[in-house]
């Protein structure tokens, strides 16, 4: 094999993770999608981190492919593909997350060479196309994989770059594969429907806004008085039940066409420190600060 090949295949193996994790901003996240993802535990919880073992890592992509953040930069190595075909593999399963998105990028069938699937991939095709059923998307088929027919791997692939030439393999490099930013989210591929629904207490809820400034999918946002939740944007992460002091926010998941919901809110200043707030209701005289703040302590305000 070239020295090119060489070159494109070491270059940008390594995983990283991004100031995207939610981890690296909120010390009360829960996600570990990540590490429930790796089967090699090449993957270790710190505080306010999520560190890799780099060694014990073998670049699969399974904890690039389950991050609802897309927060882990890498290319997905156990994956091959032929024809618009993922080739059925019992080293791995895939999650239906993933091949709601194949689909979206052309893949149409499961191709399989004599052997039939296992029972993971059984149960996960079949969780997928009932959801396909409800997107009004066509389902994924098993299909029989010739003998003679070769795989479109990522090692092929770059090998073909050879007849291309230089410049080619320039461009094509794997630097090219890494994993854009929402590259792995649902609601990207399917704009018309939620994949999740944000359920929101209102009596438990003071609007402190934490997870409006922690959503970063901007699920959230108050224009106009008026409390906007855009559930077609939630990918999962919890960060704003992670967030939530008051146990106010929940996310349920759920497929359906896609649904914006609008709450309106009173415009108040505070008995106590004066400052403008938000709330759901109208004989609220407090802010959330000065609500259970202690009298005797200094307000944050002054």
């Amino acid at each position: 094999m070239s020295l090119i090949i060489h070159l494109l295949e070491s270059m940008h193996r390594d995983l990283k993770i991004t100031e995207n994790c939610s981890r690296l901003s909120n010390l009360h996240s829960t996600c570990t999608f990540c590490v429930e993802a790796c089967k090699k535990g090449a993957l270790s919880l710190n505080p306010q981190s999520i560190e890799i073992n780099h060694e014990g890592c073998n670049s699969c992509g399974e904890c690039v492919i389950a991050c609802p953040l897309s927060a882990i930069e890498g290319i997905v190595d156990s994956r091959d593909f032929f024809k618009g075909s993922l080739l059925y593999n019992e080293s791995y399963t895939p999650t239906v997350k993933e091949l709601l998105i194949y689909i979206k990028r052309g893949v149409k069938s499961i191709q399989t060479q004599n052997l039939p699937l296992n029972e993971p991939w059984k149960r996960v095709l079949t969780e997928t196309n009932k959801v396909l059923e409800v997107v009004g998307e066509p389902v994924i088929e098993v299909v029989q994989k010739a003998q003679e027919e070769e795989k479109f791997s990522r090692r092929s692939f770059f090998t073909s770059l050879q007849r291309e030439g230089k410049q080619l393999a320039k461009s094509m490099a794997p630097a090219s594969w890494k994993l854009e930013v929402n590259q792995w989210k649902l609601a990207n591929y399917y704009p018309e429907y939620q994949f999740y629904t944000i359920l929101m207490d209102r009596k438990k809820c003071t609007l402190c806004q934490a997870c409006i400034t922690f959503c970063t999918q901007e699920v959230f946002q108050i224009i106009n008085q008026t409390l906007q939740i855009n559930h077609q944007k939630c990918v999962g992460c919890k960060a704003c039940s992670d967030i939530c002091s008051e146990d106010a926010i929940h996310i349920r998941t759920e497929v359906k066409k896609i649904n914006e919901e609008y709450v309106g809110l009173y415009s108040k200043s505070c008995l106590n420190c004066g400052q403008s707030f938000f709330t759901f209701h109208p004989e609220t005289l407090k802010c959330h600060v000065c609500k259970d703040r202690d009298p005797s302590w200094l307000s944050p305000y002054q």
